[in-house]
């Protein structure tokens, strides 16, 4: 069949008025043509209204009058063709909902009969109207069908008037009992493009809270939503819907999630008013991380910097968020379940089998019968499960120190399976100072570059946490602008107020070279026995700093001695670091060499208790 079906086809088939084969050859017809199948569900749904009358409906006496009225008029003598006409199917149709509506007036013993009120007819052609054939004898079938056909059209007006009735009654007062389920997605409230959304992105944990903004068409009465995630790492247990607008209006009933179907869910909603109203759909997913990375760029003399620092995220969550506001949660939160793992359950409301109790759960005795089901390991269907309340996602700080909402400027749209960097933020004029390093227990024979400032207000900084991330730092190569990589590093959180020195590697053009000049022992100690119980390490190094930069440095050299228990003497400054080390300063100018010695006594064995006694 390769043309759509009539409507007459149409009433044919729902009704079983055609042959087998037609029937058969519309059944397949109707499976795979998607226009018919939606013509056929209107027709249904047209003559559906007429079993919402039920015993209430009456047929008037004016109808039944009409009805006669037309029928006894006299039509034109026709020839009778044995062949059925077009229209009878449909006429037969209607008449037999016409007639099962008539019954529906009979009282329960089936006895009582309706009075009928004629106006006078030929007695030839009187005949109570539920008496007569369908089909009348060959000689008189025009006139047959001309009062089957006057019966039906009058019952169809009449049908119709009173199924406008209706809808208008029902417009007028609202069922307050919740229907148990949509009848068709013809019933389902769509759910539009959203008008903003605002991502949450945790980087502790694989966990994003979604805050979306819909505007929902309601009808008066009860509404069904119905929302899905396929192919998402949406967790249907931490759904939640709210009115932002007629909140004293909107009733939220319940989500439910139908039995055997996968990945979708149903909100109940019950609404006093009709049109636009503006919702709220929050949830947890997965799939979406976000890491910060920063740029400086010093000045030519090095005293200040520009800081710039991006976030890239990243989306794997199997959705795309269009114009997203995104908030970075800096510091550790603990959660009760993995966001990702609730998402890849076969059904949202678990899989049949074991519930287990958390311990960070309900236990302190508060619970109702219902909620004491889920304590324990016992088994839970899913129709029990389906009826009880779903417990939402915990969330704690684990320090309030370290803990810190970032809010990135504008909106982004980020598609699922892409990368975003987005500028968090961009400071000029950070004063910093640039300080060299030499400490050979640490980092051998090589010099180490840093880069100082502080997470202040003095710095032009301190508003807000700097998260951890990697650092790459440039410097000014010539008058022109173009820069110069000088290093780079990873940073840990850095709290307001704190401050900060970056390590940007080996500097290449500044050199330390110790060289040992002169060693001798000296003080020995005895023992009764005559052996040596003390003695003294004299050591007399020689230090060179070599700057090729064509600017001036400062520089720290810190040298250890292995043992606490020591003395210098030095024609430089230095400072005591620590119980082993000693630390010397020095400024050096641009493209020069300097050079200082210092020799260290470091005292062993009993003479370590003189100088000791000396302290």
């Amino acid at each position: 069949m390769k043309h759509h079906l009539t409507e007459k086809e149409l009433i044919e088939y729902q009704f079983k008025l055609a042959s087998d084969t037609r029937m058969k050859e519309a059944a397949e017809h109707i499976e795979g043509c998607g226009q018919c199948r939606g013509n056929l569900e209107k027709l249904q749904r047209k003559y559906a209204a007429l079993d919402l009358l039920g015993e209430k409906a009456e047929i008037s006496e004016d109808l039944i009058s009409r009805v006669t009225e037309q029928a006894g008029r006299p039509v034109l003598k026709r020839i009778a063709w044995f062949k059925k006409p077009v229209w009878i199917s449909s006429a037969a149709a209607v008449l037999l909902v016409g007639l099962l509506l008539i019954a529906n007036q009979l009282g329960e013993d089936g006895t009582k009969k309706r009075e009928v009120a004629k106006k006078p007819m030929p007695a030839a052609e009187k005949m109570e109207p539920q008496s007569r054939p369908l089909i009348a004898p060959t000689a008189d079938l025009n006139k047959s069908v001309e009062q089957e056909r006057a019966f039906a059209m009058a019952l169809k007006e009449e049908a119709a008037d009173m199924y406008v009735a209706m809808d208008k009654a029902s417009d007028d007062a609202i069922s307050e009992q919740p229907p148990f389920a949509p009848a068709s997605a013809i019933e389902l409230v769509t759910l539009p493009r959203r008008d903003n959304v605002q991502l949450t992105i945790y980087n502790s944990a694989d966990m994003t809270l979604v805050r979306e903004r819909r505007n929902l068409t309601m009808k008066k009465g009860w509404n069904w939503l119905q929302f899905m995630w396929a192919n998402t790492l949406i967790d249907p247990t931490s759904l939640s819907l709210e009115a932002l607008a007629e909140t004293d209006k909107i009733d939220i009933q319940q989500l439910v999630f139908p039995a055997r179907l996968r990945e979708l869910g149903r909100w109940l909603i019950h609404s006093e008013v009709s049109g636009q109203v503006p919702f709220e759909i929050t949830y947890f997913t997965s799939g979406l991380s976000w890491r910060a990375f920063y740029m400086g760029t010093l000045a030519e003399d090095e005293k200040t910097m520009q800081l710039q620092g991006y976030v890239r995220v990243a989306n794997n969550s199997g959705e795309d968020y269009e114009k997203a506001q995104t908030r970075l949660i800096v510091g550790n939160v603990h959660i009760l379940d993995q966001i990702a793992e609730l998402a890849k359950r076969q059904y949202p409301y678990n899989r049949p089998g074991i519930l287990r109790y958390d311990s960070y759960g309900y236990d302190n005795g508060d619970l109702d019968e219902s909620k004491k089901l889920l304590l324990g390991d016992m088994p839970v269907s899913n129709e029990l499960f389906t009826t009880m309340e779903l417990s939402r996602k915990e969330i704690r700080k684990e320090g309030l120190s370290e803990y810190f909402l970032y809010t990135i400027e504008g909106t982004e749209t980020i598609p699922n399976q892409w990368g975003k960097r987005l500028l968090s933020f961009d400071v000029e004029d950070i004063e910093v100072e640039s300080l060299y390093k030499y400490d050979e227990q640490r980092w051998g024979d090589q010099t180490i570059r840093f880069v100082k400032f502080a997470n202040d207000e003095e710095h032009n900084l301190g508003e807000t946490p700097i998260p951890n991330g990697d650092v790459k730092i440039y410097g000014k190569a010539d008058s022109e602008g173009y820069l110069s990589y000088v290093g780079g590093t990873n940073i840990k959180y850095i709290p307001v107020d704190e401050e900060v020195e970056l390590n940007l590697g080996p500097a290449r053009l500044v050199k330390v070279e110790p060289k040992l000049m002169d060693f001798k022992t000296d003080n020995y100690m005895f023992d009764r026995k005559g052996n040596v119980a003390g003695w003294d390490e004299i050591r007399t190094w020689k230090i060179e700093i070599t700057n090729t930069r064509e600017l001036p440095i400062e520089i720290e050299i810190t040298r250890g001695f292995e043992t606490a228990y020591w003395t210098i003497q030095s024609d430089v400054a230095y400072e005591k670091y620590d119980a082993t080390h000693a630390r010397f300063k020095i400024n050096l100018g641009s493209q020069s060499k300097q050079a200082f010695e210092y020799t260290v006594t470091t005292y062993h064995g009993a003479r370590e208790d003189i100088l000791a006694e000396k302290n």
